[in-house]
Order: structure tokens, then C-alpha cells, then sequence
């Protein structure tokens, strides 16, 4: 099976946040693919509000959770 790519996942849609906003003090840009903290890659939007837009960005690491002294 090939792996997933932004674009299995994004469907344009006419809602989106207006162009102006995309301004110091306003909306950060977010393209398809980029990725954040050399872990999080962006593959689709999920949605926007009033005060945020929600992204869906796997993280490209496991989960490693430490409990007690315990690897899970």
C-alpha cells in the first residue's frame, strides 16, 4: 500500500478564511505538507471558527508515554 499524502485527504471547499486575515497578528499560513517541529506534517483541514482554524497533523513519531518508570 503507498502511504498517504496531503492530497488523499484535502476537498476544496467554498467556506474559507478571508484572504485579509492572513496578517502579522492574524492568521498564520498553512499549506498542505508543511511541517512543524520536524514531526507534525499538515494533511488536511479540518474546520475554522471565529478565533481558530483546526489542522490534522499526525504526528511522524510513535507515542512513547512514560508511566511510573514504565515504558507503554
Amino acid at each position: 500500500m503507498e502511504p498517504l499524502t496531503p492530497h488523499d485527504f484535502y476537498f476544496a471547499g467554498p467556506e474559507v478564511e478571508p484572504p485579509h486575515g492572513y496578517r502579522p497578528g492574524g492568521y498564520h499560513p498553512v499549506h498542505l505538507g508543511d511541517v512543524y517541529c520536524r514531526r507534525y506534517g499538515v494533511i488536511h483541514k479540518l474546520g475554522f471558527g471565529t478565533y481558530s482554524t483546526v489542522w490534522l497533523t499526525p504526528s511522524s513519531r510513535p507515542l512513547r508515554r512514560e508511566l511510573s518508570g514504565h515504558e507503554y
